[in-house]
């Protein structure tokens, strides 16, 4: 299915800077492959329910319940959703990509264009008046014309833009009246007032019949010569851009209530086609997670883990598997916190906030090395103390100088994990692991096989240390000159390396 992702955040970009809507931060989507996740698992019928489903999964507001009854109701009742299905794929359009658009403060009506349109009005009228007493006055109505049709197709390009949007509306209002009357869904709809859009919209459909239908194109001809000649077309974008900001509130009350039925729908499949469960949520630092997987690895290998007042640090080789625990832990976290189930036979543990420092990388734009970024990304971490938190962190500070880099992770591991947050932590560092076990970490570890020369990995957590690395045998396997390889682990055991 093609996806263009600048379309699919356009709702996301829209209400994430509503005081009432929380979001994960840009760097946590793009850590946990939300994108990658999304692709994975939407099945939405309508381009809307894209939309809103897409900023969901980035949403931190912890509200489950928003779709659980929804959800449970189809399940209960086929025939209701498979006819809800059907309405929501008549919004299926790419322009429906673009109805958020129309919701947004700011859709202008060409106010310079508006006023030329009042002042021509004026002026043919005028000059009319006085064509009677004078008629070579009327030969003054030729160049305004001219400049009314110069005016006129310079406007047209940005009213048919907003024009073919509109009428995507009009679909998208109709769809919301037929499912809104589904018995579960009613009592939502009747909150959505939209009689004033609705007189404006006839127009807009009448409009665009007159366009589209091919034994009306001669009148559309007339009605073009008609709409140059008097400006009709200012007018009536006008009256449609006045129309959409007085039921604008309205209006996106439709839109996220056909987002929200479509989105509710799309939850029951996946719950259908994936092993779940339903979350338990506690208030206290407690985790509790058996055979939790990850949705988007296929056949992935399950893991189970449990801590209490704890957090954790995994080490691992090469590709064992850490990175994509955390993923598996911090994902199954978003859907229980936001879609009310996951991917897991138990899940038991407190509403968190999702921080995450895994896809660092240098920001030349704003001329920030790998370990500034890094910097800054933990900083926040430390800052926000005032309620649960998941703090995820992959290779701690590895873009700094052993030395410091030691001493600097012990001193912030210690410090974030205090009563309210669940660290979770990879390294490669056996000294920073040995510390953590003093302070309050729970060691795990993912490990390696080697048969017949070829390098597997079983993908199940341990508990533990792993002394194990696989670095070197990496480069035997892949025929590195044998005089690198020899060096390299004469290195390792001369200086102690690990």
């Amino acid at each position: 299915m093609d996806y263009d992702l600048n379309l699919l955040k356009k709702y996301f970009d829209f209400v994430r800077d509503n005081e009432n809507f929380h979001s994960l931060p840009n760097e946590t989507a793009e850590d946990l492959e939300l994108d990658l996740v999304f692709l994975k698992l939407d099945n939405t019928a309508s381009k809307i329910g894209k939309q809103y489903f897409f900023a969901k999964l980035r949403s931190s507001d912890n509200n489950s319940q928003e779709f659980e009854s929804f959800a449970e109701f189809f399940k209960n009742n086929p025939k209701e959703k498979e006819f809800a299905l059907k309405q929501l794929s008549q919004l299926n359009n790419r322009k429906d990509y673009d109805i958020i658009d129309l919701l947004k403060e700011g859709v202008s009506s060409n106010e310079k264009y508006y006023k030329y349109a009042q002042f021509y009005l004026f002026a043919i009228t005028l000059i009319a008046i006085c064509g009677f007493f004078v008629p070579k006055i009327l030969l003054l109505i030729i160049p305004l014309i001219a400049v009314n049709m110069v005016i006129h197709y310079l406007n047209k390009n940005y009213v048919d833009y907003y024009n073919s949007i509109i009428f995507r509306l009009q679909s998208a209002i109709t769809v919301s009246e037929k499912i809104g009357r589904i018995s579960k869904l009613q009592e939502e709809y009747d909150k959505i007032n939209l009689k004033r859009i609705k007189k404006v919209m006839r127009f807009a459909n009448l409009e665009s019949a007159i366009v589209t239908n091919e034994y009306l194109s001669v009148l559309w001809i007339f009605t073009e010569i008609f709409r140059i000649l008097f400006l009709l077309e200012i007018f009536s974008f006008r009256k449609k851009v006045n129309a959409l900001e007085v039921s604008r509130k309205e209006l996106l009350k439709m839109f996220e209530f056909i987002g929200k039925t479509d989105t509710s729908i799309n939850l029951l499949k996946i719950q259908e086609d994936y092993n779940i469960c339903k979350p338990i949520f506690v208030e206290e630092k407690k985790l509790r997670l058996t055979n939790i997987y990850h949705p988007f690895i296929e056949n992935c290998v399950q893991n189970s883990l449990e801590l209490q007042n704890e957090s954790i640090a995994i080490t691992g080789s090469n590709m064992s598997g850490k990175t994509s625990f955390m993923r598996s832990v911090a994902i199954n976290v978003v859907f229980a916190q936001n879609f009310g189930f996951c991917f897991a036979d138990f899940y038991s543990g407190p509403k968190m906030k999702i921080y995450s420092s895994i896809s660092v990388h240098d920001d030349i734009s704003e001329n920030k090395s790998y370990y500034l970024e890094e910097v800054l990304r933990i900083k926040k971490f430390l800052e926000d103390r005032n309620q649960f938190a998941l703090i995820l962190i992959d290779e701690i500070f590895k873009g700094t100088n052993t030395k410091e880099r030691i001493a600097i992770s012990k001193s912030v591991l210690q410090n974030l994990n205090n009563e309210k947050n669940i660290v979770f932590v990879t390294t490669h560092d056996l000294e920073i692991t040995m510390f953590l076990k003093d302070n309050n970490y729970e060691l795990f570890y993912f490990d390696e096989e080697v048969n017949n020369n070829q390098l597997s990995f079983p993908y199940k957590l341990k508990n533990g240390i792993n002394e194990k690395t696989n670095a070197i045998r990496i480069l035997e396997m892949y025929d590195y000159p044998k005089n690198i390889v020899e060096n390299a682990k004469n290195l390792v055991e001369k200086n102690g390396y690990r």
